[in-house]
């Protein structure tokens, strides 16, 4: 069992506790709680700092302190010595025991780790006899574990931060803080022998200093009673690794001496002069190796502003703790002002980060293979790194994802392919892959792999696969669907001349999606209300209605807007049959009209009438047919209105279900009686050339865009 500290000082009613009911108590005082629970930096900036928010709260307790639980006890009158004893054991082995003044009836415990059971009891001494005089349980809770250690500052156990997959960074096997010991004048600090017998009691058996060779004090730790205590110095000057990657053989003698130690079973404490800049680096490191979130990394580093260390670095007691608690300063650190304040410095480490390997790889990852690959022939291997990660956080990481499909694909709308990934090795933590895709309109990519082609475009889109920061990509091409325009297409009953053009993505040929197509309570369309069904080859496809009516996410209805130009003619047309050979005629419930964009007042339009049906002018208003495919055509002049909705409801009657496909807008070129160009299956946001077919948004000439033509000259 790896020893606790307990010390002295405040208030829980613990000796007439039950011992079948452990009491649990928070670890983190009420100020560092606020800080590590009130917000994240997930979703505040980086480059600005809360930290002072909490510091200038008041309060009568050292902020880099932990919160002690108060065992009270009725004295016993007439004691030779009293004494404390605890144990994470019931039977008392390997129990801490504090002898204190007789005449006490309380004591305070200190520097317990999170999530443990604790039993305690008071032992009075008389006469050589020790009687039992009250005894408990303690079940301590929360993240950080400050350790109270007189005499020095800003010590902290690095376990309880979430790490790799979730799981909590182990207690009690790498702590950070200040100086113990220092030959400066005319202000020497030096630990006192209660706070080196918090640090041991802590289980340090190890001691890296990261101070300057005028600063580090000799060759032996503080900490050490009879050579127990290993200790390394790696001489730095004050703030040399703040924001610097580049002594990479450094850094990793560092962290390659704290993995030898804990594989020797001695927990190591790091430190510089103050735990700040140099101790908050390596901190930075181990924690992202680790897999702590940015946001954890941030808080992780400014807690060392808790420390109060302007004052305490001079005086360190609990006078010399309280100079700094009226600080009234600027958002940042009382260490420190302008490029020297925390956030500044949190904020270029993080571009530094950032820079130093793929920006397609997580800080984990990077952080791995920045130990991994080392400099100058100097590296820490796999397998310590392997080792340190299981022992800390009790994951073991994917080395590779395999994948032997192939890396370019060509598909179809409607097309399925299936990636087969795995990972290894096979015990490995993580064997779930995440796939993205990074345009879902065109493909779609399940979390088992398999990509389904949606939307044709002449775009090359990615799909990535990604494990434990690993990360391999597959790209794809979605082959443009393209349906012929009838070659009856009239402008005032003059049938217009068809071209090269033809309708791109007009129809629903999108692997079994709507896309662009809203119901009337504004949801995306749903196949509760509608059937992909196939032609007879199956090659190609259209939707067909099944109920009148649903709830509210499934309304039998559809409908899609296209921005238009005023003053232009524009043909706009599509196929529409019955699912049954019963005629429908004049079907109002099928409305083509022009509206001012983006209205909601449909009563505004201007309706499309008298279609043409097949290429001949209808006798009705709106749109008949019957079990067969029927062509409708409508030729409209746009007038003062820069949208064409369709809205097409009420679609199913008695079984006999309203099929739709193939729709499509054109501009007509009236001098020529001629089409000039498609805009059918647009979508907003998206650049077409002149013939419909979608291109890069950068590309040069006259494109369409959410409807409109546009010349690109840069």
């Amino acid at each position: 069992m790896r020893k606790i500290y307990i010390l002295s000082v405040l208030c829980l009613l613990a000796g007439r506790v039950c011992a079948q009911q452990p009491v649990s108590y928070s670890v983190e005082n009420d100020i560092t709680h606020g800080f590590l629970n009130d917000f994240s930096y997930d979703s505040v900036s980086l480059n600005v700092s809360y930290v002072m928010d909490y510091f200038n709260k008041p309060h009568n307790y050292r902020l880099d302190a932990p919160s002690p639980v108060r065992l009270t006890w009725e004295h016993q009158d007439g004691a030779d010595a009293q004494r404390v004893e605890v144990s994470e054991n019931q039977d008392y082995s390997d129990s801490l025991v504090f002898t204190i003044n007789k005449d006490s009836a309380g004591y305070n415990l200190y520097n317990m780790i999170p999530g443990r059971k604790y039993y305690y009891r008071i032992m009075s001494v008389k006469a050589d006899v020790a009687t039992k005089v009250s005894e408990g349980e303690l079940e301590p809770y929360g993240k950080v574990r400050w350790i109270l250690a007189q005499g020095t500052w800003n010590v902290r156990d690095m376990g309880g931060w979430i790490g790799l997959g979730g799981h909590p960074i182990k207690y009690g096997q790498i702590f950070r803080g200040a100086q113990l010991v220092s030959p400066k004048s005319p202000y020497p600090v030096l630990i006192t022998e209660s706070g080196k017998e918090a640090m041991r009691n802590a289980g340090i058996r190890a001691e890296l200093d990261l101070r300057s060779a005028s600063q580090a004090p000799g060759t032996v730790s503080s900490l050490s009673v009879n050579g127990d205590v290993d200790y390394l110095v790696v001489p730095e000057s004050s703030g040399a690794r703040m924001c610097n990657f580049d002594k990479t053989e450094v850094t990793i003698r560092e962290l390659q001496w704290i993995i030898d130690e804990l594989r020797a079973g001695k927990p190591v404490f790091y430190h510089c002069q103050n735990g700040a800049d140099r101790t908050g680096t390596m901190g930075f490191l181990i924690g992202a190796l680790l897999g702590m979130n940015e946001s954890d990394l941030a808080k992780d580093y400014e807690l060392t502003t808790f420390c109060e260390v302007d004052a305490a670095k001079f005086d360190p007691t609990e006078a010399g703790f309280a100079r700094l608690r009226n600080y009234e300063g600027k958002k940042g650190s009382p260490i420190g002002y302008g490029d020297n304040a925390d956030e500044y410095k949190y904020a270029k480490l993080v571009e530094k980060m950032r820079s130093v390997t793929p920006k397609d790889a997580n800080y984990q990852r990077k952080i791995y293979n920045w130990f991994k690959n080392g400099k100058n022939g100097v590296s820490i291997s796999e397998t310590d790194l392997d080792w340190f990660i299981k022992e800390m956080v009790d994951y073991e990481l994917v080395k590779s994802i395999n994948y032997s499909g192939q890396t370019s694909l060509k598909m179809n709308p409607g097309d399925t392919y299936s990636l087969n990934a795995t990972v290894s090795p096979a015990d490995a933590t993580q064997q779930n892959i995440t796939y993205t895709s990074s345009d879902e309109a065109v493909a779609t990519v399940s979390d088992q792999g398999v990509i389904t082609a949606l939307r044709g475009s002449s775009k090359e889109i990615v799909i990535t696969m990604s494990a434990d920061g690993l990360i391999k990509t597959v790209s794809v091409t979605v082959t443009p669907v393209e349906s012929d325009m009838p070659a009856y297409a009239l402008y005032k009953n003059t049938q217009c001349t068809i071209t090269k053009n033809r309708i791109v993505n007009g129809s629903f040929e999108y692997a079994n999606q709507f896309y662009n197509w809203k119901n009337a309570n504004g949801a995306e369309v749903s196949t509760d209300c509608f059937d992909v069904k196939a032609y007879g080859t199956g090659d190609s496809v259209y939707i067909e209605s099944k109920v009148i009516g649903a709830d509210e996410n499934a309304d039998g209805s559809i409908r899609t807007s296209w921005n238009i130009s005023k003053n232009k003619v524009y043909l706009f047309g599509y196929k529409v049959k019955n699912s049954t050979d019963i005629p429908t005629a004049n079907n109002q419930n099928l409305k083509a009209m022009i509206i001012t964009r983006n209205s909601t007042d449909e009563s505004t339009a201007q309706i499309l009438e008298y279609p043409f049906v097949n290429g001949v002018v209808s006798t009705d208003q709106y749109p008949s047919y019957d079990g067969e495919w029927t062509e409708i055509q409508y030729v409209f002049n746009s007038g003062n209105f820069n949208s064409c909705r369709v809205v097409f409801s009420q679609m199913s009657t008695a079984g006999n279900n309203t099929c739709i496909d193939n729709f499509y807008l054109a501009e007509v070129d009236t001098s020529a009686a001629s089409v000039k160009s498609i805009m059918a299956g647009a979508a907003k946001g998206k650049v077409y050339d002149i013939n419909g077919r979608e291109v890069d948004v950068n590309s040069r000439g006259l494109k369409i865009i959410d409807g409109t033509k546009v010349l690109i000259s840069e």
